[in-house]
Formats: C-alpha cells, structure tokens, sequence
C-alpha cells in the first residue's frame, strides 16, 4: 500500500467527524471580523432588505465546505474509491480489467457547484478558503479530463480499439485524479484544523461556565478523532509502534470517558432534586458514551481476531457518535 493510499484511508475516517466541526463553526472565533452593524439595502422591488450578518455567512460556508468535503470522501463514492476503482482497469496491463471502472464525472459537479457557491462568500479564513479553491481547481481539471473518456469506457470502446484511447489518457487520468486527491488531502486538513480551533475555544467557555457535560463530551470526542485519525499506520496491525499509539489513544479515551461519565451522573443527579422542576439529560449523552465505549472495544477486538469487518466496527460507532452529536442533545 503506497503512502498516498494510506493518507486517503486516514482522511476518510477523519472526515467522519466534519458534520461536528460544521456544528461548531458557528461558535465565536476571535479571527473572524465582527459581524457589521445592523444595515439595510435595497431589494429589487425597491424593498430595503436587512443586510447579511458576516458570521453567519461565514459559519455557513464553513458548513458548506464540510459538508462538500465529505462528499467528496463518502466511502465507495469518493474520489480516491473511484481513481482505485480505475486504477485496477489497469489499462496498460497485458490483461487490462472491463468492469473495474465505474463512477461519472458528473457525479462531482454538484459537489463542485455548492462549493464554489459557498466559497463566493468565504468562510473569513484565508487558509480555508484557499483549500476549497484547490478542490474546486483540481476537481474542474478531473472534469475536463475524464468527460470526453465517459462515453468511451461505458459503451465498452476499448473492446473495438483494443484500449489504444485508452492507454493514451492514461497518464492525464492518472495525474488528474492525484491532483484532486491532494487537494481533498489539503481541505480535510484545513477543516480539522479549524474544528480543533473551534472546539478548544467552546471547551474553554463551558468549562468557565461550569457545564462539565458538554466539557467532558467534548473532550472525550477530540480523544476519539485522534484514536480514529491513528489507524491508518497500522498497516493491518504490522507496525507495532503505530499500533501502540492507538492503544494508548483508547486508554487515554477510557479515561476521558470516565470523567464524562461522572459528569452526566452528576447531571442527572441536579435534575432529579430539582424535582418537577429539573430536566434530565437527553439521551444521546449515554448513546454517545456507550458508542464511544464500544469503539474501544471493537478495537481490542480487532487486536485479537484481526478481520476486516470488525475494523469497519469501529468506524461505524465513532461515525454513531459524531451522529449523537450532531442531533443536538435535545438543543
């Protein structure tokens, strides 16, 4: 497995928790300019329209971008399964593959489209914005590529031409979807280093306002990203140095979610004697623990049995907590 392959395994399983990061953006970020006063402009009608808060239009391009961002990372349609999928045609093989290929590059465009929608109002972070416009960049030129090829590889042309259009593309094919692969690389990048920004400056202001529930949950899901993010240097459990750092991921994950723990029971505990008063804590609390909890444990499962299918286990609950989370807890 070449480096670049294991990179696009890592950023599938980091994109997991970007629908985490798209909820927080709306937090404060003090590099972000103040929203402008309160201004209204004329519509078309003639109508004065009250003008556009600059937070909530950058904090819904950052959505945006996350979401687009996992799009274009989603599991068997992502752009690194389908350049696999065309890499295994191997077309300038003795034996070149008929049915490996499968994907469109029209299935990108809408993608493409909202991005650069959003990216028209900017999310106020240059760095961030500059990734999105290597996407949308490198996402045009795949376009450009593969589109007079599309029709080619579906009505099986290489069978009459003995894949002689299809060794001579090969090489911008190949350098095209490279191209968008780092760029994608680049933006998952660029996300997680603004939800980490994010989530340190939430973390600091619910401590301040002691609601160590939410402290400790958000705590325990940046543990979880970083045990998720560190599987892929295992190489199927080889590298035992890779492999301690997960181990030693998921203890101290445990240990965070001890702590969560004794938060929500002290929670629940504040609810309950305040009688017909109090509100207990939503139930997605204890799911996200529990999914949590059975992450590791899929993990060491893993250690011990070693088949692949206990391994997607563990994406799957991280991919149940991120869900919990994103239901808002009864917000």
């Amino acid at each position: 497995m070449t480096a670049h392959h294991n990179r696009s395994a890592r950023t599938r399983l980091f994109a997991l928790s970007l629908c985490f990061c798209a909820v927080l953006a709306a937090c404060k970020d003090d590099n972000k300019p103040a929203p402008a006063a309160a201004s209204h402009s004329p519509s078309a009608s003639g109508k004065t329209q009250p003008a556009k808060d600059p937070a909530r239009v950058q904090a819904a391009a950052r959505s945006a971008y996350s979401k687009g961002y996992n799009e274009l990372i989603d599991d068997n349609r992502s752009v690194a399964a389908v350049y696999k999928s065309y890499v295994r045609m191997n077309v300038n093989g003795k034996s070149p593959s008929e049915s490996a290929f499968y994907g469109a590059p029209s299935d990108m465009r809408s993608t493409l489209d909202d991005l650069q929608k959003a990216r028209t109002d900017g999310s106020g972070d240059a760095a961030l914005d500059a990734a999105v416009d290597g996407v949308v960049t490198t996402g045009e030129k795949l376009i450009a590529v593969w589109t007079p090829m599309d029709p080619y590889y579906k009505s099986k042309g290489f069978l009459e031409d003995k894949w002689v259009k299809a060794r001579a593309a090969d090489v911008d094919m190949n350098a095209a979807f490279k191209g968008m692969l780092v760029s994608i690389d680049k933006l998952g990048d660029e996300l997680g280093r603004v939800q980490d920004a994010a989530r340190a400056e939430r973390m600091a202001k619910l401590k301040a306002e002691g609601d160590m529930l939410n402290y400790h949950m958000l705590a325990s899901m940046a543990v979880a990203k970083k045990f998720v993010n560190s599987l892929d240097q295992i190489d199927g459990l080889k590298n035992k140095e890779a492999v301690a750092k997960v181990d030693a991921s998921a203890s101290e994950l445990q240990a965070s979610l001890e702590e969560f723990s004794k938060a929500l029971e002290e929670a629940k505990a504040k609810a309950k004697a305040k009688g017909a008063d109090g509100k207990a804590p939503h139930y997605s609390y204890e799911s996200l623990h529990s999914s949590l909890l059975s992450m590791i444990g899929q993990w060491r499962t893993f250690k011990d049995s070693k088949f692949p299918s206990t391994f997607q286990n563990i994406v799957s609950h991280y991919n149940s907590a991120v869900g919990y989370y994103n239901g808002g807890f009864g917000r």
